[in-house]
């Protein structure tokens, strides 16, 4: 009899990205507000240093697999967010997605036995 393999990816369920989708968009919607007035220029550099170190931290306790993929978009959406204009975009929701996304990919992906 064949022992199961334990599945590869995360412990997060649909209900927890969610939420963690949610709260990015949140986070996103608060920076573009924040864009209106004067105090967005510093402010927003203050929050995305927090959720640029949070969400790795995040889904490294949650179990997700730090590949090189989700490592470059977490770096790219951190500099991103750095540029003036460019960071009124929703680009923490975007990279919370992509992370989802991939880390469903993992899970899926059948082991070899090598």
């Amino acid at each position: 009899m064949q022992e199961q393999q334990p599945s590869q990816g995360s412990k997060i369920s649909n209900f927890e990205w969610g939420l963690v989708t949610g709260a990015a968009l949140v986070v996103d919607t608060v920076q573009v507000f924040l864009n209106m007035f004067a105090i967005g220029i510093i402010a927003n550099r203050g929050i995305d240093i927090v959720v640029g170190m949070a969400l790795p931290l995040y889904f490294y306790l949650r179990g997700v697999k730090l590949d090189s993929k989700k490592v470059f978009s977490w770096i790219g959406s951190f500099i991103a967010e750095e540029i003036p204009i460019v960071d009124s975009l929703p680009l923490w929701s975007g990279d919370v997605l992509l992370t989802m996304a991939l880390d469903k990919a993992d899970k899926k992906l059948p082991k070899l036995p090598i």
